[in-house]
């Protein structure tokens, strides 16, 4: 059975943001009691104007953690948003078992777990494994299972 072995998240922060309010709104689609194991690092990058900008990224990569944030996240959705997910899963889950939302930037920084739909996103990387490798059809069972329980 596949399991998570690590969640990425990543935003930008423009040159109007504060970057700490960013890497806040990161660790706020984590479960407050493990925010302070998030890696958070930023990097500094040009935008299209050239106007400066932050890319601010979180890591966790302890499985009990991250099984324990992925069910946060389903649970802390709206109904709507997770049968959204339900209905785009195969569109969402790569055949290298990785699984991809795309999450509001401020509706997470306000305590919010929502789907964006805008551009002002955490764009959030979920990476399963399995032994010796992940089946696409097996994680989208254990995610669907999940979507389930979180409706519970």
């Amino acid at each position: 059975m596949p399991f998570i072995r690590k969640i990425e998240a990543r935003a930008y922060s423009r040159a109007t943001e504060i970057s700490e309010r960013v890497a806040s709104a990161i660790c706020g689609i984590f479960p407050e009691n493990i925010r302070h194991k998030i890696a958070i690092s930023e990097e500094r990058a040009e935008g299209q104007s050239g106007d400066s900008i932050s890319i601010v990224s979180g890591l966790l990569d302890t499985r009990e953690d991250c099984e324990i944030s992925f069910d946060f996240m389903l649970k802390g959705m709206e109904k709507k948003d997770r049968r959204s997910i339900k209905r785009t899963l195969d569109l969402r889950l790569n055949n290298n078992c990785v699984f991809f939302l795309r999450i509001d930037k401020q509706g997470a920084f306000l305590g919010k777990i929502r789907l964006a739909d805008n551009a002002d996103v955490i764009r959030a990387r979920i990476y399963f494994r399995d032994s010796p490798r992940c089946k696409k059809r097996d994680a989208i069972s254990l995610i669907e299972k999940r979507l389930q329980e979180a409706e519970d």
